[in-house]
């Protein structure tokens, strides 16, 4: 749905100015929902039924959602996705519509639109649609609709939403007319769409891209995300796309999007429409900004959950809640706070976890109401619940394991929402040994998780989120990584674990975290425990140099290396625990990465230090490297540890 347009001029309205709408994909199908995995999780090249170390099924994208590969028809989803746009303080939603067709999955998108109208009714918010022609084409070009058959069943179709949808209160109506989006049009002409538009009472406010708009008849124009080409958009090159061009339009609806990030080529469907930087989310904050203090009637939000083409803001992995936390940010008044968020997916991952549905259904019913502080203490007595019994991870509910537990959402820092862990331990075991794990994104993005290497072995995993960049400035990541630990400390004893026998390891940004934390002392020292209690640090990866994203944030160049007292190498001493370092391929890895890490290793055995190694996995490079080296973070917990499993 990639296209080149710009924002176009706008008039008066008798709308609250400006209502903000997100742009919704309602096309996803799993194998438990629908009986298949649909095209837009595997785009016939992906498969979901592999699930890679992280905890993560392959799909088509590059990101992921932070509630598990979903169906679009599920209830539970769609009451989680709702909830979270009404907490982030949207007014709505624009469903992306295919019409009522019963070709390719069209039918099933078009039920799951319904559902989801439910739900947005059920939250007091409001919606409208974009219709998609291009479904029109599809099926003229696949010999279920002839030219004439298509102007039909554009007219069926839409007669079908005026009778359902544009007469329902929630519909969102701009002087007085239904708001009808279309994208494009690009396969219905102007003649064509005079036809159509002439069987409905009244005639919707039809609005097209800018550069179709005008030849097809369409009342206004929206703006959508400026890639084309195959190119990497600079910011001072979309902008210019945004700037509002007096183009004859009396309506248009402004554009907000995260970025650009597309997977066509690598699923082997097309070339790349091109890429645009989420700049750790400063592309979502300044279009946010520039459509906030223009004069759109109508402000949407490109888009909720299109993962093919990386335009997500939904909780997702890669950013997390940094997006909708924004939006929340930018609607003075609201009634919510950036904790509330976090509520719906954790009620999602409770049902697909099998909590008591009784509880649940009024945990929802809480949310829905706006009393997010009586649902909390609900959703806190299911998890108590559910924590006595088996281990059970949401994104596999068929798969409990009686031998361990699984806590969650556990806070280690109070006040902060990012600063929670999940533990997951052995049930019938005492003195096992634990890894604190925290995962890499470059100080900027990513999410915790129990890494699959890591289960039923007899140790117990503390994953950890932790504060990122740039919305924290350093060194918050690494007070976050000493209070997990500490928190770890404090706590593993009463589920059975070794005080004696706690390691720190993470991959990337998060090896970085557990090489400071094991060198640096004044990071536990601050929580009254001493470094060397630690039994073993292992860091896949890290940083040995001071992060990029700390040299970032003080204007210094990623090539640009330093090392201060923000750099474990500034901190290498003889008595430091025992240490194993692994890095990717030096010819595959980040530049110089093998390279700090050999220097790092070198500079710990001049100083004394009698138990580090380091290792080198050929034929990986930095992001492929942690799955073959997660065993090797086995074997040494367990020759340290003195255990076996």
């Amino acid at each position: 749905m990639a296209a080149v347009c710009a924002l176009v001029a706008t008039v008066a309205a008798a709308e609250p100015e400006p209502l903000i709408l997100a742009h919704c994909m309602p096309w996803y199908g799993t194998r438990e929902g629908s009986g298949q995995w649909g095209w837009h999780w595997t785009m016939d090249h992906f498969d979901p039924e592999e699930i890679l170390w992280e905890g993560k099924r392959e799909a088509a994208s590059h990101d992921y959602p932070l509630i598990g590969l979903y169906d679009s028809g599920d209830p539970d989803a769609l009451e989680c996705q709702v909830l979270q746009m009404k907490f982030a303080g949207l007014d709505g939603v624009i469903i992306d519509w295919y019409g009522t067709g019963a070709y390719h999955d069209y039918a099933r998108n078009h039920e799951n639109a319904r559902r989801m109208v439910d739900q947005i009714r059920r939250a007091g918010m409001r919606f409208a649609i974009c219709y998609e022609d291009q479904a029109l084409g599809q099926m003229v070009r696949g010999k279920a609709l002839s030219e004439a058959g298509a102007v039909n069943q554009a007219k069926q179709d839409l007669q079908w939403a005026q009778e359902n949808w544009f007469k329902d209160s929630a519909y969102v109506r701009l002087d007085e007319r239904p708001l009808l989006l279309v994208f494009g049009p690009q396969h219905l002409g102007a003649e064509a769409w005079r036809e159509v538009r002439s069987a409905l009472s009244p005639e919707p406010l039809l609005h097209g891209l800018p550069h179709l708009s005008q030849r097809t008849g369409m009342d206004g124009a929206f703006a959508w995300v400026p890639v084309s080409g195959g190119k990497t958009v600079p910011p001072e090159t979309w902008r210019k796309e945004l700037d509002p061009a007096e183009a004859g339009y009396r309506s248009a609806v402004a554009v907000v999007f995260p970025g650009f990030n597309d997977i066509y080529k690598r699923a082997g469907l097309h070339e790349s429409y091109g890429r645009i930087d989420d700049r750790e989310g400063a592309t979502f904050t300044e279009t946010l900004g520039r459509a906030l203090k223009g004069n759109s009637r109508v402000v949407q939000v490109a888009t909720w959950n299109d993962y093919g083409e990386g335009t997500v803001i939904e909780p997702a992995w890669n950013n997390g809640y940094r997006f909708v936390e924004a939006l929340q940010k930018s609607r003075p008044g609201g009634r919510f706070a950036p904790s509330d968020l976090r509520l719906p997916a954790e009620l999602y991952q409770l049902r697909k976890r099998s909590g008591p549905k009784a509880d649940l259904d009024r945990a929802a019913e809480l949310l829905f109401a706006g009393k997010p502080g009586e649902a909390v203490r609900l959703l806190a007595t299911v998890r108590r619940k559910l924590e006595e019994g088996p281990a059970v991870f949401a994104e596999t509910p068929d798969r409990s394991d009686a031998e361990y537990r699984l806590k969650t959402e556990i806070e280690y820092r109070e006040g902060e929402p990012r600063c929670r862990l999940d533990v997951y331990f052995p049930a019938r075991r005492q003195g096992f040994p634990t890894v604190v794990w925290f995962h890499g994104g470059g100080l900027s993005k990513g999410n915790r998780s129990v890494p699959i290497p890591l289960r039923r072995q007899g140790v117990a995993v503390v994953a950890v989120n932790y504060r990122l960049v740039p919305e924290h400035a350093s060194p918050a990541f690494l007070e976050d990584a000493a209070a997990a630990v500490a928190w770890t400390f404090g706590q593993i004893g009463d589920l059975g674990g070794s005080v004696d026998k706690i390691f720190v390891s993470g991959h990337s940004a998060g090896a970085y975290l557990s090489a400071m934390i094991g060198l640096d002392r004044k990071w536990l020292g601050a929580h009254g425990i001493d470094a060397n209690r630690i039994a073993g640090l292992v860091p896949l990866s890290p940083q040995a140099i001071t992060h990029f994203a700390v040299r970032k944030e003080n204007g210094i160049g990623q090539n640009q290396p330093v090392v201060d007292a923000l750099a474990p190498l500034f901190h290498v001493r003889g008595d430091a625990p025992p240490i194993l370092l692994v890095t990717g391929d030096r010819e595959l890895e980040l530049a110089g990465r093998y390279e700090e890490n050999a220097y790092l290793w070198r500079m710990l055995k001049l100083n004394g230090h009698r138990d580090v190694v380091l290792r080198e996995l050929q034929g990986f490079d930095h992001g492929k490297m942690a799955e073959p080296a997660l065993p090797l973070l086995l074997e040494f917990v367990r020759k340290r540890a003195g255990s076996s499993d």
